[in-house]
């Protein structure tokens, strides 16, 4: 634990951008995969020592278990922007406070949510037109796996305090420990005690709780930039407010895209066990082209708050740029990577070879075009990190929501086949991209013309 926190924080305020933003990207991306680990190994060991109904159990239940996580993860980019524009501006008080509200808050929310959760999760499945023969499977799972609730938000939220200050590496070692711990339970709960779909889920809570207990010890450490106190755990109402007109937009976002999503699952249900099988493996499949996505939009976050806390407009327009370039290329190289051997990955999660048909379909018509996503990702997480959460809320109901939904009953009642359903997500995609994009554009003029003028008013005021 020596001086790990310390050593590893990168100032990305100054000095060249490629080298500190691959430092930091890096890292963001393991932890990103083995973060999803819990969730993907816990299918991996049904799709392979089950059957396809166990699969579409855990595959139906995804869904919930985005949706509820997903406010609580806005709140910790809430965090990690009101941290990050507070250190660019070298405000180390402001950082600290914003860090123990929101981790007081979290654990508070987290409870709360983990009960409603549970209690609902059987209503919530039949809402969501999940079959009945995979329900029981279904609502144990959930059940289950929600009972780790608060403690996903605990470590999502100290790492995203730790990622303000440019620290991605902890988050990442702690994830790599809690990762391979995670597939040493499912094979224990699967093999040893075979507990079924019940057992990776209790796999799964034990390892969330093992990465924030480590996320505390770390946090708490000598070495930590901004250090974590439990007695200052508590909401200070001035700091959570600033980070809930961030952190709560952005959280309604990944609501709003989960919606989405279980629109798409409704449509889906309507297919039969086979189609929710096959978007269930579809979607662990798509999590090695997403995740690095994700990290590339949490760097330009951080980024682009630091940048903005100090005033470097002109820097957060050619990292940002940049970042976009870079992402794009890498989803490219890794969809197609995967689109010439669609079988031999698909059935490292399935061995059903309906299920793996239905799922290739649904590949061959996203996949080509997810060099997208990057783009929205990227330049969304900048204009997050310098404060505009509403206007991209705004975007991502606009074209993820709303035209997302409004496509899916439109092709639905024209061809109801799986390709038109998958059909929908490129177009989307492209949408919110153009949207972001030319708001990124227009923000960044603005703000480069009016630091000019500063400067050029400066420069007049000292002649």
């Amino acid at each position: 634990m020596k001086s790990i926190a310390k050593r590893q924080s990168i100032d990305m305020t100054g000095g060249p951008m490629l080298g500190p933003l691959f430092a930091f990207i890096l890292p963001l991306i393991g932890s990103s995969i083995f973060q999803q680990l819990y969730n993907t190994v816990d299918f991996l060991f049904v799709g392979n020592l089950l059957n396809k109904t166990s699969a579409a159990a855990v595959g139906a239940g995804s869904t919930l278990i985005t949706c509820t996580i997903g406010l609580f993860s806005g709140i910790s980019v809430g965090t990690s922007v009101v941290m990050s524009q507070a250190i660019g501006a070298g405000n180390t008080e402001r950082a600290r406070k914003a860090m123990h509200s929101s981790v007081a808050f979290g654990i508070l929310g987290g409870l709360i949510m983990m009960a409603l959760g549970i209690f609902f999760a059987p209503d919530i499945l039949r809402v969501l037109n999940t079959p009945e023969k995979v329900l029981p499977e279904a609502t144990v799972y959930i059940r289950i796996y929600l009972l780790s609730l608060p403690t996903f938000i605990l470590y999502n939220m100290i790492s995203g305090a730790m990622r303000s200050y440019g620290d991605s590496q902890t988050p990442f070692r702690i994830l790599v420990i809690c990762g391979i711990f995670n597939v040493a339970a499912d094979a224990f709960f699967m093999i040893v005690i075979p507990l079924g779909v019940a057992g990776v889920a209790i796999a799964t809570t034990v390892s969330q709780a093992l990465s924030a207990l480590l996320a505390v010890i770390f946090a708490m450490a000598k070495e930590a930039k901004i250090r974590l106190n439990l007695k200052e755990i508590r909401i200070d109402g001035d700091t959570l407010k600033r980070i809930l007109l961030i952190g709560l937009p952005a959280g309604f976002q990944t609501i709003i895209i989960t919606f989405s999503n279980v629109m798409v699952q409704y449509y889906i249900n309507g297919f039969g066990e086979t189609a929710v099988a096959a978007f269930a493996t579809y979607y662990k499949v798509e999590n090695f082209i997403y995740l690095p996505i994700m990290a590339f939009s949490q760097a330009s976050t951080t980024f682009a708050g630091q940048n903005y806390g100090a005033g470097q407009y002109r820097r957060i327009w050619k990292g940002t740029m940049l970042m976009n370039g870079i992402g794009a290329g890498l989803i490219f190289c890794l969809a197609g990577i995967i689109l010439l051997f669609p079988t031999t990955v698909f059935t490292w999660f399935m061995k059903d070879a309906g299920v793996v048909e239905d799922a290739l379909k649904i590949a061959f018509v996203s996949f080509p075009f997810y060099w997208i996503y990057p783009l929205l990702e990227v330049t969304g997480g900048a204009l997050r990190g310098m404060g505009y959460a509403i206007r991209s809320m705004i975007i991502v109901i606009a074209n993820m929501c709303v035209l997302r939904i409004f496509l899916l009953h439109v092709f639905s009642e024209t061809f109801h086949t799986i390709e038109s359903l998958a059909s929908v997500y490129p177009i989307t995609w492209a949408g919110a991209a153009i949207c972001f994009l030319l708001m990124f554009v227009v923000v960044m003029a603005k703000k480069i013309r009016l630091d000019k003028g500063d400067g050029q008013a400066l420069q007049g005021q000292g002649g």
